[in-house]
């Protein structure tokens, strides 16, 4: 046997200890099993490329890594209820199928990955209620609040300009980059309360169900 074949053998030896016994990646471990029992099964190097293209094994390797990545993304992502981020791994997982060229796969999976892209960014607009907050307690103080006759007209000016601000900064700045994705993006309160959202707003659910009827009265026509 040539030295560049041993080394070849070497090679995809390696490459499939990787995966040996990891049950995460039990299809690659079988494709690249089918690699090294290729390459070890000729004769000469030289035969191994025919072997390799006659039964398609670089590219079932390729989608067999890709379908245990994104499997294990997809438990992961379902594990913690993050459930935009996991369709984006369902997706492509629901395309291998119909996938054999590892060409078309790259291609498939970059579409696939863009879109998910846009979807998370999307849900991520959600986080822009909480960092209302602050602006929101402060109009309900203001608005609670007792005060001499001689200071309502001052007190009444700055609770409009803080809705102003509020309201200028949904229409000149987050709607306008949701709607670049999304030309008809609207605001779902209800996304409020689904985990991957309700985890990251540290109040309780009274105070919650508040905010958002707070936030709808000042932006609420404007933006859903």
């Amino acid at each position: 046997m040539e030295q560049l074949h041993q080394e070849y053998i070497d090679y995809y030896r390696a490459r499939l200890k990787k995966y040996e016994n990891n049950p995460h990646y039990k299809n690659s471990y079988e494709t690249e099993k089918a690699l090294f029992d290729a390459i070890s099964g000729v004769a000469e190097l030289k035969d191994f490329r025919d072997v390799l293209f006659k039964n398609n094994l670089h590219n079932k390797n390729a989608v067999a890594l890709v379908k245990d990545q994104e499997t294990l993304r997809q438990e992961m992502y379902g594990a913690i209820r993050e459930t935009v981020r996991a369709k984006g791994s369902a997706d492509i997982l629901a395309a291998l199928p119909g996938i054999t060229d590892v060409n078309a796969l790259t291609q498939r999976v970059t579409e696939l990955g863009l879109a998910n892209s846009d979807e998370i960014a999307l849900d991520l607009m959600t986080d822009y209620f909480y960092q209302d907050f602050l602006q929101l307690e402060w109009i309900e103080v203001l608005e609670k609040g007792e005060y001499p006759s001689r200071w309502k007209s001052d007190v009444k000016e700055g609770i409009e300009r803080w809705k102003d601000s509020l309201r200028k900064n949904w229409t000149d700045s987050i709607l306008p980059a949701a709607r670049k994705i999304k030309p008809d993006y609207k605001f779902d309160y209800a996304l409020l309360r689904e985990d991957r959202h309700r985890r990251k707003i540290p109040v309780g659910d009274e105070t919650l169900a508040r905010r958002i009827e707070q936030h709808k009265k000042i932006v609420g026509d404007i933006i859903s």
